[in-house]
């Protein structure tokens, strides 16, 4: 409820800050309290010229103006920004922009709509959920960065993923002057942004969701906060290389969707460890059954699920945990996060996974950060809005979140943080 509430007013401040009415010269910026009342944050006067702008514009300048508010104190945030060493050094204002498919209009639409015939306002696009995590982790950092006077304005555009709206936001003064700038998130509209500033070396052009390589030649400003695919499985390979020699390996995937490549590179990674490399090729997903995994012998097995189908990896799971058998699957990160497997059944099959930007929902440092989140907006922080915070800190202050490398010489950066990960004691947990 209080999640839907807090969108619902975000909206109703994007709505007034779009085409048709930018003449204002102040936005507040508010959150809702547990009664369901708007909190307002007192912000400063917006200096800019806006009239030509479709954007939200949010100023974070001071503590002054946040009458230390809900993030006084926070510890976790001192864990990951070191203010003792920290100080204040960043003394010039950091511009960022930020690129995000809010879809205004429609909400508008919507709520127009909701409210004429008489039904339950409380709802937003469907669509506008992905960007809204986005901005929470964002606005989030924005004020941690704040306590310890880093000066930054931020300014948040509606891209409506249209490639039109976006060029128009790429000709703002605002965005041409940032240094920082979050987005935009879908590839059309990334791709005309980084060809249009790749040349910036003053610009960090950030996209949270993509690992499309090709993104990242000839761009040496772009940085991706998603490992590659390449990356995990490599990470997955030299796991097995150290600590799995003396098993059986066996490979299992579902014929439509056409594994061979996948399965060549793994192979060719592994070449030097296991002699044979047997896969099981199922035909659909009505003839797996119990009988389908007598090929495992009774004693050590490595099994390799190629196939990112859910129905698929959840059958594997049921049916060769109902085999007496020893074994260790290995899968991508979706395993986790399919509905209907049990933990107890993924510890028992001994599951590794490589997991990117891992996050330690149990240490103590982690649930202060949680609980400070879900004290503004009244929900638990996600993987998207985690993305964004951490990015945030990362670019605007010397302690930093992400690893980086290079993948091409004088192109963009990528993030490289994959740990392999197993449950223990139904936690899934980075193996030491």
């Amino acid at each position: 409820m209080h999640n839907n509430l807090l969108k619902i007013f975000c909206f109703f401040i994007f709505f007034v800050s779009s085409f048709s009415v930018l003449s204002q010269d102040k936005i507040k910026f508010g959150y809702h309290n547990q009664s369901g009342k708007v909190k307002n944050i007192k912000t400063k006067a917006i200096e800019e010229n806006i009239e030509e702008e479709k954007i939200l514009s949010i100023i974070s300048e001071t503590l002054d103006d946040y009458n230390q508010r809900q993030l006084d104190g926070i510890d976790s945030i001192n864990d990951i920004i070191d203010s003792n060493i920290f100080i204040s050094e960043i003394k010039d204002t950091i511009l960022v922009s930020v690129l995000l498919p809010l879809y205004i209009e429609r909400n508008d639409t919507l709520v127009n709509f909701l409210r004429e015939n008489m039904e339950d306002t409380n709802q937003i696009y469907s669509k506008s959920e992905l960007a809204l995590d986005f901005l929470e982790g964002i606005m989030f950092a924005i004020d941690s960065l704040s306590e310890l006077q880093i000066p930054i304005k931020l300014q948040v555009f509606d891209t409506e993923n249209n490639l039109d709206t976006v060029r128009k936001i790429s000709n703002s003064k605002f965005v041409k002057q940032s240094t920082i700038v979050f987005g935009p998130i879908y590839s059309k509209n990334f791709n005309f942004f980084r060809n249009k500033f790749r040349a910036d070396r003053n610009k960090i052009i950030i996209n949270p969701l993509s690992d499309n390589q090709k993104y990242l030649q000839n761009s040496k400003n772009v940085y991706f906060l998603q490992p590659s695919l390449k990356q995990k499985r490599d990470s997955i390979c030299l796991f097995i290389n150290k600590f799995e020699k003396s098993k059986d390996i066996y490979f299992v995937s579902l014929e439509s969707e056409d594994k061979t490549l996948d399965y060549n590179q793994i192979k060719f990674r592994l070449d030097s460890v296991f002699t044979e490399f047997p896969v099981k090729e199922f035909e659909n997903l009505s003839v797996i059954n119990k009988q389908s995994f007598t090929f495992l012998n009774p004693d050590s097995n490595l099994v390799f699920v190629l196939s990112e189908d859910e129905v698929f990896i959840k059958k594997i799971v049921t049916f060769i945990r109902a085999i007496d058998t020893n074994v260790s699957i290995y899968s991508s990160e979706i395993i986790t996060k399919i509905k209907g497997i049990d933990i107890e059944d993924l510890m028992r099959l001994d599951i590794h996974v490589p997991v990117s930007n891992y996050f330690d929902n149990y240490s103590q440092k982690n649930k202060y950060l949680q609980n400070k989140f879900e004290s503004i907006f009244y929900h638990k922080m996600n993987e998207n809005s985690r993305l964004s915070f951490y990015s945030i800190l990362h670019f605007c202050s010397h302690q930093k979140q992400y690893h980086f490398t290079q993948l091409f010489k004088g192109g963009g950066f990528i993030n490289t943080d994959v740990q392999i990960c197993t449950y223990k004691d139904y936690r899934l947990l980075p193996i030491e």
